[in-house]
């Protein structure tokens, strides 16, 4: 597109992804992080200094909780415009205020913030019956206790049944991502209304359950095997630098997520190229749409 963001064209249906497809997307993702090169480091930089605001006191996590689908949509741009062979610049990171789309991105946000929210309280709300009433009068009182005295915490958790609570608060977690996932790039790209964005969002990822268990397993895989590395490199150059060394470490931890965040939304890019996007399901009639291929109506 000539102005680097474009408009796609709303499609009748999204596609039905395989298993394979969906490992498929982390490579094509990495492989878009590797064709950005250098204009993505000055993104990432921007993008690291906008997750500072979180350390302002009291509103910093919610103000950035409810810029995080804005963000997103700018990364889902910038993604974009690599695919198609442009530079992207740190700018674009806003390009979804520009587009007149900051209301609807609000209200992502807001339905992001009451989601954590929701799942936090359905947490809380199962574990508060099982603990101790007076050490959870203490909890009140004194937020700090458990963190200061470790004996205190087990006492707190001992004989609670964490399973049901964290099953909840999955499942609710799972419903708020599972309605940005695709809402963003739909109220971005194709001028979605935010109900129906969510609701179809949630649809593709249901109807594609198998591909992003695909792309999950490969993910967690590769995090895990990277988060064991970067652990071992930070734990040597603590025992070999001290305090030089956990400054080093720190700052290897703080390079590793902002790539881990690129690497998320380029993949996210792919998902949505992928199952959206009307010239790949255009390639086939509907009636050839079967198996890996299958086309949903919207």
């Amino acid at each position: 597109t000539n102005d680097g963001i474009g408009k796609m064209n709303q499609s009748p249906h999204f596609r039905k992804r395989s298993f394979g497809d969906g490992m498929r997307w982390l490579g094509q993702a990495a492989e878009l992080m590797s064709k950005g090169g250098s204009p993505l480091v000055g993104v990432a930089v921007v993008l690291l200094l906008i997750s500072l605001i979180q350390w302002l006191p009291v509103l910093g996590i919610v103000a950035l909780t409810l810029i995080t689908p804005l963000l997103t949509a700018g990364l889902i741009t910038v993604f974009r415009v690599v695919d198609e062979g442009q530079t992207p610049s740190p700018g674009m990171l806003f390009a979804g205020w520009r587009e007149g789309a900051g209301l609807r991105f609000l209200v992502l946000g807001v339905w992001l913030l009451l989601g954590l929210i929701l799942a936090f309280a359905a947490l809380a709300l199962w574990i508060m019956p099982q603990v101790d009433p007076d050490l959870l009068n203490q909890l009140m009182q004194d937020p700090d206790v458990l963190s200061n005295d470790p004996d205190a915490l087990l006492t707190f958790f001992q004989g609670v049944n964490l399973f049901g609570g964290l099953a909840i608060a999955f499942v609710i977690f799972a419903i708020v991502i599972g309605g940005l996932y695709f809402a963003v790039p739909l109220v971005h790209f194709w001028q979605w209304p935010v109900i129906p964005a969510l609701l179809w969002s949630l649809r593709a990822m249901l109807v594609n359950w198998l591909a992003f268990l695909g792309f999950g397993l490969l993910m967690f895989a590769v995090l895990f095997a990277a988060s064991f590395m970067f652990g071992l490199v930070i734990m040597i150059l603590s025992l070999a630098l001290g305090p030089v060394g956990d400054l080093i470490g720190q700052g290897v931890v703080l390079i590793a997520s902002l790539f881990v965040q690129l690497l998320y939304a380029a993949t996210q890019w792919v998902a949505f190229r992928e199952i959206f996007d009307e010239s790949n399901a255009d390639s086939s009639s509907g009636d050839e749409l079967t198996g890996n291929s299958d086309s949903v109506e919207i």
